[in-house]
């Protein structure tokens, strides 16, 4: 029976001042104040920074709540020694320090920065005496629940009813405030805000999707030399190039472009990144999706003995999930929505190391509690040597902004995976620089051009986007930046559609420049916001490295799904997304780790940058081969050409030598595997 998920309670939405960035960065959200007067005694206390959401503004404000309605909220610990939590954290991580992979283990963690039962004793009983009861308590969190009344006079602030977009949420008027006694032991709080937002997979796309979306015209089924359908349109390239189309209308001067690719299988994205004589046995890498879904071991592996690969042995896919406890399904899209992440991910690392051990974890929902709650788990059991997430969310959003608060929650489990040499990847996003105005920045409820969470977190590895030419001999033939412009067939000519989407990065409005990007980031780049403003200290940039994300030269994935006939059944088409580069990128760098004896490889931020410029990367700029490339879509029924698109087009983001915003320090050559024998 698979082990249950504990529900860790956290909820999130946004941040809106740049001067809150320090205090994301470095976990601690409690700032001391003056002296409070109370009735009676006057009472020292300390206000938790980030717990009035910026959404709470008195033009929003709609009066107090009542006074007797029910509130939870939870209380998140701080570690023992939270600076000097951060401070090994970044030590164990960076190649030359004298602490470099010298990894905690869970219990060698606990001992040294874990929550002490002293500080959870402290602040339940301090929670008790303000009026609230208990709810549940554990070495991360104490949740308490009481009246509106109750809370304020615990927390010294008054909870009101505010406006935003239509709806209305509780919020406090200002920041929460604790004793200073206990200040150093409090974390965040979290709950005071009734607002709950969803986090999304990143966008995750197919090109017969696209089609459907912009021509109408569904996808057709073509049974596979294999006995399985392809789910797309005819004729596409079974790799880069190999069918033309010598029909289409000139574009830009050229004629016979390559048709699309049908998706590219295992064995050609292996040979693209140089795996070989590897295959991740003895690591494991887990995956975090909301929810799970029943086919999901069968489905892959029907997929990998299609594809001339092994199916999964006994015991080397894992599957943690409580379906008894999933929730907030119609927010979230439930299973079946979330069902084409999940194959892709699983089947992408299994394709990338296909002996390594794949354990998937469904949160209970797409809620960041739940999403918290599963990378505590991992963390807390140490249960995987490497995690992918592909999921995130903007920080500036039109349904109110990322609570700091749910910043240092993430950054406080990231770090600990950091100590304990447990590499966290996260997509950067699929929309960009968010821009509000695309059609994705608007489906994602960005209010700004910005950068995706929790791929921003200095803590986390951010994986962006590549568009790569895999040629017929399984030679990666060109990579350029991942961004697409659309243009409609008129039979006589091109008509632009617009662009329609790309891989995310920017430069974070909230989170301060990380140790590792000092002599790599160039200083305009770190201090030059997406919106345009300049900011005078540097920020963190993402993302930090880059793989094919593409779903025009995309991943070959087979899932159950709904066929265009109407039947239900599996079937096989081309994903794309940094939904994809991420697990490409997890699965690679499982394969590292067996190269260099199985030492952990842990926070890879450091050790990334410190190979920045070297042979192990591809540098990918903005003026390569496939940035003059087309690449044509047939229509349904395979007689002309809906569309073509273009490569390269990343807008306010810029692909140039060196580190930038939309590839990082580039995309890992055949050589990348080989550097870690010398590291």
């Amino acid at each position: 029976m698979a082990p249950e998920i504990s529900r860790a309670r956290v909820r999130r939405r946004r941040l809106c001042a740049a001067s809150l960035a320090a205090a994301a960065l470095t976990g601690s959200f409690v700032t001391a104040t003056a002296a409070s007067a109370t009735t009676g005694a006057a009472a020292a206390t300390a206000s938790v920074a980030g717990t009035a959401p910026t959404w709470a503004t008195r033009s929003a404000d709609r009066g107090a709540v009542a006074a007797g309605s029910s509130v939870t909220s939870t209380v998140y610990l701080a570690s023992q020694d939270q600076a000097g939590l951060e401070a090994y954290a970044a030590a164990v991580s960076t190649p030359g320090n004298a602490l470099y992979h010298r990894y905690l283990s869970t219990s060698q963690f606990q001992s040294r920065y874990g929550t002490t039962t002293a500080q959870v004793t402290a602040v339940e009983s301090w929670l008790r005496s303000a009026g609230l009861h208990a709810v549940s308590a554990d070495g991360h969190s104490v949740e308490v629940s009481g009246t509106a009344a109750q809370t304020e006079a615990a927390y010294g602030t008054s909870l009101h009813s505010y406006a935003v977009k239509g709806k209305t949420y509780r919020a406090p008027s200002s920041d929460a405030k604790v004793p200073s006694s206990i200040a150093a032991d409090v974390l965040t709080i979290d709950g005071l805000s009734s607002m709950s937002t969803i986090m999304k997979p990143s966008s995750l796309v197919s090109t017969a999707q696209v089609e459907t979306q912009i021509t109408g015209q569904k996808p057709t089924m073509t049974k596979s030399a294999d006995g399985a359908y392809y789910v797309g349109q005819t004729p596409c390239s079974s790799y880069y190039g190999q069918a033309k189309d010598t029909n289409a209308p000139a574009e830009n001067g050229t004629k016979d472009n390559p048709y699309v690719v049908c998706g590219y299988v295992p064995s050609q994205l292996r040979s693209a990144y140089g795996v070989g004589g590897v295959n991740g046995r003895g690591v494991t890498v887990a995956i975090i999706d909301a929810y799970g879904s029943g086919d999901i071991l069968s489905d892959a592996n029907m997929y990998a003995v299609n594809q001339g690969d092994q199916a999964f042995k006994s015991g080397q896919f894992l599957d943690t999930e409580t379906p008894s406890l999933w929730t907030a399904q119609s927010a979230c899209g439930g299973a079946a929505g979330w069902s084409p992440e999940e194959h892709i991910d699983v089947e992408s690392v299994h394709a990338m190391a296909p002996g390594a051990t794949v354990h998937y974890y469904a949160s209970n929902s797409c809620n960041d509690s739940d999403m918290l709650a599963a990378l505590q788990q991992i963390v807390d059991t140490h249960s995987a040597d490497i995690v992918s997430n592909s999921w995130g969310e903007p920080v500036f959003s039109t349904t109110g902004n990322l609570a700091a608060t749910v910043m240092a929650e993430y950054d406080q489990v990231l770090m600990q995976a950091a100590a304990e040499g447990i590499e966290m990847n996260f997509s950067s996003g699929d929309c960009g620089a968010e821009i509000p105005t695309t059609g994705c920045g608007t489906n994602d409820t960005s209010s700004q051009p910005q950068t995706d969470w929790p791929s921003s977190s200095a803590w986390a590895t951010s994986v962006g986007g590549t568009s790569v030419a895999i040629g017929k001999h399984g030679q990666a033939e060109w990579n350029t930046a991942w961004g697409t412009d659309i243009f409609l067939n008129e039979s006589t000519g091109w008509t632009e559609y617009g662009w329609y989407f790309g891989g995310g990065g920017g430069t974070s409005a909230t989170v301060a420049q990380p140790w590792y990007q000092r002599w790599v980031v160039p200083n305009s780049l770190a201090t030059t916001l997406p919106t345009g403003v300049t900011t005078s200290t540097k920020m963190r940039v993402t993302p930090d490295v880059s793989m094919d994300a593409d779903p025009y030269t995309g991943f070959l994935v087979g899932q159950t799904q709904q066929l265009p006939d109407g039947s239900t059944g599996y079937g096989e088409s081309a994903w794309g997304g940094t939904s994809l580069a991420s697990p490409l990128f997890a699965g690679l760098q499982a394969d590292a780790m067996e190269l260099q004896g199985y030492q952990p490889i842990g926070f890879a931020n450091p050790a990334i940058y410190a190979r920045s410029g070297s042979f192990a990367y591809d540098d990918v700029t903005g003026n390569g081969p496939g940035t003059k490339a087309y690449n044509d879509m047939p229509t349904s029924d395979g007689t002309g050409t809906a569309y073509a698109v273009t490569f390269g087009d990343t807008q306010i983001l810029a692909a140039t030598r060196g580190y930038d915003d939309v590839t990082g320090v580039g995309t890992p050559n055949p050589l990348y595997l080989w550097s870690h024998l010398i590291w």
